[in-house]
């Protein structure tokens, strides 16, 4: 079901690497709130998408300096509650950059450094959409690729009912 109200939201998040690992943020604020996430937020109307990547990672991570920032791809992302209700719908653009420094508290939650196999092994404690991000956009792929997601929230918390590529078509 459809709510008319639900606007579409564009948001810029980065994949952070820093010192061999990768930042994310816990997120006290729903939605989301409790689950690892990566770093970023709402573009300012008016901020080209860059800056805006630019502009979150400083916010949320108090660095000093943002470094090699390279666009990865784009996510349609709906969030859905049990019934079926859309509740968010986001234009999110999923980028890469470098960090040497950051913050661990922010107001927007606590920051940490993971290894790739510390984030596969605690998968649970992700938010599922930003997991399957991660993992589909860290490396660095042949061009910017389009990707849809559903988050399904509940009592039980955030579930992803789906994540797939769009594929081009010829």
């Amino acid at each position: 079901m459809v709510n008319l109200m639900t606007k579409m939201v564009p948001i810029a998040i980065t994949i952070l690497s820093c010192k061999d690992r990768y930042i994310f943020l816990k997120r006290r604020n729903p939605p989301y709130e409790g689950l690892w996430s990566l770093v970023g937020g709402k573009i300012i109307t008016g901020e080209h998408i860059q800056t805006a990547a630019k502009r979150e990672i400083v916010e949320e991570t108090g660095t000093t300096q943002v470094q090699a920032y390279n666009y990865r791809g784009i996510v349609s992302e709906r969030l859905v509650d049990r019934d079926g209700t859309l509740s968010a719908h986001f234009l999110i653009f999923v980028g890469h950059a470098i960090v040497d420094d950051f913050k661990m508290n922010h107001h927007e939650g606590t920051l940490s450094l993971f290894t790739t196999e510390e984030i596969d092994s605690n998968s649970s404690h992700f938010l599922p959409s930003d997991f399957e991000m991660f993992r589909r956009f860290r490396e660095k792929s042949g061009g910017a690729q389009m990707h849809e997601a559903e988050l399904l929230h509940d009592e039980k918390g955030y579930h992803l009912t789906y994540y797939r590529v769009i594929a081009n078509e010829h």
